[in-house]
């Protein structure tokens, strides 16, 4: 009688631990525009919202643009700001996500083509899955390379926590590798890089010369436009929307 208590018992907590587990998964939240005409996916990543909740990037401007398109919300971390589209307390649970809601796109859409677009935080996750996923292309804006350096200031200490639910040495320097070791193990395809920055902005120094460097020695095909001359980061949104358009206009 007490063993089959025990079985109920376990089988129970094992339905529970399910249902938990489930729940966390569904979490993720998005808009999907989809084009019947169309066999092209643009997955586009979200950058910071200052100090607020996240929000979807873009849109506005992919509105002429003939593509299923698919904004992802990163609405993780401390209050909700995002997580790099990583995960919570040391979990790495989003990626999983990402990719079975991508691939379930992909199925249910008959997709033959994949471009991810984003702009700072948003482009260090476009470039992060484009390479996961095995994407044709990415197009990046001024992007963070090394994320447990960038959140390692003050300001920005409260989403490291979120992310790693601590802020030690041992964390920041996890999340430096996260981008960094799939860049440099990439699977069987190679996605060409669309990168778009200003060599006076704090970023091109502290993560995007590196970052080029490492796709250039790994073969990748890297189109670079550096013609911009602003200093402050925040204007990497003033500028990435037409550089972005004009580069769908060549893929597509």
């Amino acid at each position: 009688m007490m063993k089959r208590f025990t079985r109920k018992l376990s089988s129970v907590l094992l339905r529970i631990q399910i249902r938990m587990k489930e729940k966390k998964y569904e979490r993720i939240k998005y808009l999907l525009q989809a084009n019947r005409s169309s066999d092209t996916l643009l997955i586009c990543f979200s950058g910071f919202n200052g100090s607020g909740p996240a929000r979807y990037n873009y849109i506005k401007t992919l509105t002429t643009v003939k593509a299923n398109k698919l904004f992802i919300l990163d609405d993780f971390g401390y209050n909700k700001q995002g997580s790099y589209y990583l995960g919570e307390n040391g979990e790495c649970f989003v990626p999983d996500m990402i990719v079975g809601l991508i691939k379930k796109i992909q199925s249910d859409r008959d997709i033959k083509r994949v471009i991810t677009i984003g702009s700072s935080k948003g482009g260090s996750a476009a470039l992060y899955y484009s390479v996961k996923m095995g994407a044709e292309s990415c197009i990046i804006g001024a992007p963070q390379y090394f994320i447990g350096s960038y959140l390692s200031v003050d300001k920005h200490l409260p989403i490291l926590e979120g992310i790693m639910g601590n802020t030690s040495s041992e964390s920041v320097e996890t999340l430096d590798k996260v981008i960094r070791d799939v860049v440099m193990s990439p699977g069987d395809h190679k996605p060409s890089v669309h990168i778009h920055y200003s060599p006076k902005e704090h970023t091109y120094p502290e993560h995007i010369k590196d970052m080029i460097a490492d796709l250039k020695s790994c073969g990748y095909s890297v189109a670079e436009d550096a013609e911009y001359d602003y200093t402050d980061h925040v204007d990497v949104s003033k500028c990435f929307p037409e550089y972005l358009l004009n580069e769908l206009r060549k893929l597509l």
